[in-house]
């Protein structure tokens, strides 16, 4: 359940640190999600997904040890930038996929429990 709810939130936090830059197919087609994802793409999507999740780490402390609120953007800003490049330069998914992915995975239960248990792998 920790597991869960620890993935729902990083997915929540990304989704809104990348969606500025992402074009987003499933919000041009209002209400016409695709709901299908295949085994490659969410195995793409882990790929993917556990190396913004290392970069948020690596600016955990920075985030942390900041001195004002300006000094805390900059860093948010130069973390949202370098999750982006991780998802544009992982193999066989882009940015707008894994933003979709997110997002279904935000309302889909099933798909949460599928992508923790493929994130613990």
């Amino acid at each position: 359940m920790l597991k869960t709810r620890f993935l729902t939130t990083t997915l929540t936090a990304f989704t809104i640190a990348i969606a500025p830059v992402a074009t987003l197919p499933a919000m041009a087609q209002e209400g016409n999600v695709q709901a299908e994802i295949s085994d490659s793409e969410l195995d793409a999507f882990v790929v993917a997904y556990k190396d913004v999740i290392a970069i948020e780490q690596s600016y955990s402390a920075q985030l942390v040890d900041a001195a004002d609120d300006a000094q805390r953007q900059a860093i948010i800003n130069e973390a949202q930038a370098e999750m982006t490049q991780a998802v544009e330069e992982a193999p066989d998914i882009e940015v707008g996929r894994y933003v979709e992915i997110l997002q279904i995975a935000q309302a889909d239960p099933d798909l949460q429990a599928e992508l923790t248990a493929k994130l613990q792998d």
